[in-house]
């Protein structure tokens, strides 16, 4: 008798771990759940444009500020002047340094655009810079 319920039990634990293992693997029957679309990981793309607009806004802020110093001069230059010309080149300073202060503005501006209005400020900010280096060149060009 002892035998005999020895054998059954060993049976129905066969049985009931057969059982178990087969449950564990029952997921493959059930149908498959719909996997959740994860948001896009943050490409390096994202990081790229950001260090190439920041190298961007460092150059150009570094341009103007050798182009005010050239505006600086050149303010010096027509304070040592006679009267009349004195006058004459006052005025054409006062005009490229509202022209610098113009292309400051734009370059701030670029500083903290979005990503959408970025291309069209800083041809915004390209046009006013050309202006202002054109307006540099042809007071050189009087004022000697």
């Amino acid at each position: 008798m002892k035998g005999l319920i020895m054998k059954h039990f060993l049976t129905t634990t066969g049985f009931i771990f057969v059982l178990a293992a087969t449950c564990v693997s029952c997921d493959k029957i059930k149908p498959p759940q719909p996997e959740l679309q994860k948001p896009p990981a943050a490409s390096g793309q994202v990081d790229q444009q950001q260090g190439e607009r920041k190298a961007f806004s460092d150059t150009a802020q570094k341009e103007l500020d050798e182009l005010r110093g050239a505006i600086a001069e050149f303010k010096a230059k027509a304070e040592a002047a006679n009267a009349e010309t004195k006058a004459k080149l006052g005025e054409e300073v006062g005009k490229l340094e509202a022209d610098l202060r113009d292309t400051q503005q734009r370059l701030t501006e670029l500083k903290s655009a979005t990503v959408d209005s970025w291309n069209q400020m800083k041809e915004s900010f390209g046009n006013s810079l050309g202006k202002l280096k054109n307006g540099i060149e042809n007071f050189r060009k009087s004022a000697t």
